[in-house]
């Protein structure tokens, strides 16, 4: 994905533009492939997204005068928040689904990122009723974000035992189930994983980045008998010997080079949990938060939950299993 940067999108006086156009080149050509791939994705699509509803209502998108950088964001902002500019809805391109707080946030980032890569003056700098603004806008909304449905160990061994049709397909979409269990991986690195990166003899899989990973020195996951025996068959039915492991089929099942995408593995978590429960909005996260949750059932120390996220500090993983830990605690205890 490319930034789609038109002439008219900016309100620059010449000093500045020279600059912006080789900051922004210098961004292309040298930065953004330095990025973690979810990262990358996330800023490119909210800055296009951006660009796209500043056209739509003859704004310049960045400007050399902050006051005028500040009326396009904050009219792009009001519309986020009261949900007149809003995404498709995934299965009813008919109907739109206003965004959610936490991408609202993000897309400001995003925005914020930008305008300090074309080094622009930001207005959240500049002016503080701006900032009070939208931070004051931001608790009108629910600030929890809630998370994804677990699909813990007795769910995920559930949906294994009976999504049996012994298509080659079904094995692909089981054995996923299984690593992302057992790894905790998200689902970025669950659909990059290669041959290579599976160690047999140690139980591990390793990937090359994370979304937390600062150092680039990637980690492993682990990985089950279960998941071994069942990525071993998937190898040997797919005849899979180098590349990617898990790759896209075509109509008639054929074994494709490319990877499956996180869009089409959004798919498989959804069609696997419906073995389960189909009124559950099941997602590529489920099996994370799954993961923490039944390790936390069966008393794992929040330790060595950290170093298996892996997490930094106890925050994540406490809000992955903080439903189960309210229900054992306090009155939990009383009745």
């Amino acid at each position: 994905m490319l930034l789609q940067i038109h002439n008219q999108d900016f309100a620059l006086v010449e000093n500045d533009r020279q600059r912006v156009i080789e900051n922004l080149t210098e961004l292309h050509d040298k930065v953004l492939d330095t990025m973690a791939p979810n990262t990358k994705k996330a800023y490119l699509t909210d800055f296009n997204e951006y660009l796209a509803f500043c056209r739509e209502h003859n704004m310049p998108s960045l400007a050399s005068e902050w006051r005028v950088t500040k009326t396009s964001i904050e009219t792009f902002f009001n519309s986020l928040m009261t949900g007149t500019y809003a995404r498709y809805n995934a299965k009813d391109k008919s109907k739109t689904t206003p965004y959610k707080l936490h991408t609202i946030k993000r897309k400001l980032a995003s925005i914020r990122f930008f305008i300090g890569i074309a080094e622009l003056p930001d207005p959240f700098k500049h002016s503080k009723l701006f900032q009070t603004y939208v931070s004051n806008s931001l608790k009108s909304k629910p600030k929890k974000q809630r998370q994804a449905p677990a699909m813990t160990q007795e769910i995920v061994e559930l949906i294994s035992s009976i999504a049996k049709d012994d298509s080659l397909i079904m094995l692909r979409d089981i054995t996923i189930l299984n690593v992302g269990f057992d790894s905790l991986f998200r689902a970025s690195n669950l659909v990059a994983i290669s041959v290579d990166d599976i160690d047999f003899a140690s139980s591990t899989v390793f990937t090359q980045y994370s979304k937390t990973d600062k150092t680039g020195e990637g980690h492993y996951g682990y990985l089950s008998d279960t998941s071994l025996a069942l990525i071993k068959n998937w190898k040997t039915r797919a005849g899979i010997e180098e590349g990617y492991l898990f790759r896209r089929l075509s109509p008639k099942q054929t074994i494709q080079k490319g990877h499956i995408s996180s869009r089409s593995l959004w798919d498989i978590y959804k069609r696997l949990g419906s073995f389960v429960d189909e009124d559950i909005n099941w997602s590529c996260h489920s099996t994370r938060t799954g993961g923490v949750l039944s390790m936390v059932e069966n008393n794992v120390p929040m330790l060595e939950i950290m170093k298996h996220g892996p997490w930094k500090s106890s925050a994540m993983p406490g809000r992955y299993s903080e439903q189960y830990t309210v229900a054992k605690t306090g009155m939990g205890k009383v009745r």
